[in-house]
């Protein structure tokens, strides 16, 4: 029997940012908002028959930015007006869900998967990996290189400070810094985020 696996890429040049990369991820089953914009360079991996991006209105994705989906395929939800920074990547093999309003600085990785280590014998390569659901709630900011790993909630309106690494779950208005990350203070909750 042949498995069929669906593989695109959409690089997306100055020239071809309008129409073109909207109707490629509605041709794969994806989602676009009205609205949403891309710059040069930007990348829109679909790897797997089970992919799916789904992009909210005017969500926008600076240059050189990936979001991509690994074999068989994971899901990548970005909610409205997002802001995925220069040089940034999302990575799903499972779960990446971003909620509406999150500002994503640059060069900061958001993956919920990992390699398997467990048997010495085997090469790493050849372990497979492992994913656990990201969700990073409304109105979160992810200063600039910020590394978001698997089976982490970011709760809503959390400032992560540049360079940190994000392993465990962080609270709703929290501020955390370090590596890993640690919570050093709180943001005063009104009724905005």
């Amino acid at each position: 029997m042949v498995r069929v696996i669906r593989f695109v890429v959409l690089d997306v040049p100055l020239a071809l940012r309008g129409v073109f990369w909207r109707a490629a991820v509605r041709l794969m089953g994806g989602r676009v908002g009205r609205g949403a914009r891309v710059y040069g360079g930007a990348r829109i991996v679909m790897a797997g028959r089970d992919a799916r991006i789904e992009i909210g209105e005017h969500f926008r994705m600076l240059r050189n930015a990936v979001v991509n989906t690994l074999p068989p395929g994971g899901t990548v939800r970005l909610g409205r007006h997002v802001h995925l920074g220069e040089s940034s990547m999302v990575t799903a093999a499972q779960c990446v869900d971003i909620g509406d309003d999150v500002v994503i600085g640059p060069q900061t990785i958001v993956v919920d998967a990992h390699h398997r280590t467990a048997d010495p014998e085997v090469p790493i390569r050849k372990q497979g990996i492992r994913a656990e659901p990201i969700r990073i709630d409304q109105g979160a900011w992810l200063a600039a290189h910020v590394t978001v790993l698997g089976g982490v909630t970011i709760g809503r309106g959390a400032v992560i400070g540049a360079g940190s690494v994000v392993t465990h779950d962080i609270p709703p208005f929290a501020i955390a810094v370090g590596v890993p990350a640690s919570v050093i203070g709180r943001r005063p909750q009104g009724t905005r985020s």
